[in-house]
């Protein structure tokens, strides 16, 4: 009978080891997934930088290249930033042996030609380059097809913690979502009464973070879904703007974007919340949109009924952060502590105006359009360099930041086109200029910070 015993020990014991090994080769499988991920998003950055140089080194004319024209004016250079954004891949990543994996990006001539076109139409103002000049890019240059590899490392293997997935019916910024360990942090230990106190960051601030990092996740899907193409000569974003009804039906339609798992950092204020949607759906909607108040080439809507049918499977996802301020006086990490010492400029949204002269020789009312453009452009150029001269900490910039590498430089762009005139701001000044303010947020500027600083491993001063 004692034998039995024994022997029934040991069976458990055994059975609990090999649950154990079992659950430590499932989270290391589930790192290696991640990481794989990590090194194909950064393989694709390095793809899109590679393109981007190859298609700046073209020539437009015999003595001028896309660089000349890209280096017109910031709102150019942003333009062709969130074009570069939504580039498709050839094939699906290839990961090696040593775990790197390499992303293809390729595009035609005539696409290049197509988006340089629209570019220099919407944002170009009285500048040297006219269409003819881009339709004979095909005689100055012999490359007919343009393809580069990028690679990408995978970050050293290291439990990230976890993310829990969301559950339909609760609030993202929930407390249940947090592991025991990450309760301890954030909320402190529980007393007597059940309740916690003692943690690192205030309830307030929490809360805060939860949401902000959903408002993230939500802005990357938008810049995401605004470079896919609906055919060859158009983007979503060239869609969407066709209508102010289709631009507000869109921007609530992405508000309801599906949460699908929440992570809070168990030793340090950052709060991760991963975000889909589902192509299907979109396009869906814009095709019902479109019916009802699309006043664009009805081709369009055919391809976008077509994308309707052929996207079934597809699914964009992107993951948001929400930086929370820690209490006074904590001790954290080197990380959290650039974070718990916050400059004053995260919780402002920054405004400048912008200054424009009317054309006097056009139709007034084309003149004045054209002149509040050029104001926004004004405008949208003084804020880059205000955003630039931030300060992050007393020896580090914005600018020192932006310049540590290509795939922050990449999102600080996207960053800013996020930038929006204030309605009821377009003046007409006495002496014929006119004036428009530009704002933005400064907080999503910050969170970015926050993760690159860790995911890239910065030194900050």
């Amino acid at each position: 009978m004692k034998r039995s015993k024994w022997l029934l020990v040991v069976a458990v014991a055994v059975g609990m080891w090999a649950t154990a090994l079992q659950a430590q080769a499932l989270s290391s499988d589930t790192l290696k997934a991640q990481n794989k991920s990590l090194a194909a998003r950064a393989a694709r950055a390095d793809a899109m930088r590679k393109l981007g140089e190859r298609i700046q080194g073209l020539f437009i004319t015999s003595e001028t290249h896309v660089k000349d024209f890209i280096t017109q004016s910031d709102t150019i250079k942003t333009a062709m930033s969130a074009w570069l954004s939504g580039m498709k891949e050839v094939n699906p990543p290839k990961w090696n042996e040593d775990g790197t994996a390499e992303v293809t990006l390729e595009i035609t001539m005539e696409e290049v030609i197509v988006n340089l076109e629209q570019i220099s139409e919407r944002y170009q103002k009285g500048g040297k380059f006219v269409a003819k000049d881009f339709e004979q890019m095909t005689v100055t240059n012999k490359e007919k097809k343009l393809t580069e590899t990028g690679m990408g490392a995978p970050r050293a293997l290291e439990d990230p913690g976890t993310t829990v997935p969301f559950q339909a019916g609760t609030s993202v910024d929930s407390a249940s979502y947090m592991s025991e360990k990450a309760k301890l942090w954030w909320m402190g230990p529980v007393q007597a009464d059940g309740t916690r106190s003692g943690g690192n960051v205030l309830p307030n601030e929490r809360l805060m973070a939860a949401r902000a990092a959903r408002v993230d996740g939500l802005r990357r899907l938008g810049e995401r879904l605004s470079g896919v193409f609906i055919n060859s000569k158009t983007t979503v974003k060239d869609f969407i703007t066709q209508s102010d009804d289709i631009n507000v039906k869109m921007a609530t339609f992405m508000v309801g974007a599906r949460e699908t798992g929440v992570r809070y950092h168990d030793d340090e204020p950052i709060v991760e919340v991963d975000m889909e949607i589902t192509m299907t759906s979109i396009f869906a909607s814009l095709k019902s949109w479109g019916e009802a108040h699309y006043k664009g080439d009805k081709v369009n809507l055919k391809s976008v009924e077509e994308l309707t049918i052929s996207s079934k499977d597809t699914v964009f996802k992107e993951t948001g952060m929400g930086v929370a301020k820690t209490k006074v006086g904590v001790a954290v990490s080197v990380a959290t502590a650039v974070a718990a010492a916050a400059p004053g400029w995260i919780s402002e949204t920054m405004s400048v105006t912008g200054n424009a002269a009317i054309d006097t020789n056009r139709d007034p009312a084309q003149g004045k359009l054209m002149a509040f453009r050029g104001a926004e452009l004004d405008a949208r150029r003084k804020l880059s360099e205000q955003i630039s001269g931030l300060m992050i900490t007393s020896k580090t910039s914005v600018k020192d930041f932006v310049t540590e590498s290509d795939v922050i430089r990449t999102h600080m762009m996207d960053f800013q086109v996020g930038a929006h005139v204030v309605d009821g701001s377009q003046k007409v000044m006495e002496d014929k200029t006119v004036e428009v303010k530009v704002e933005i947020e400064l907080r999503p500027l910050w969170n970015m910070f926050m993760y690159y600083s860790k995911t890239e491993k910065l030194t900050i001063k």
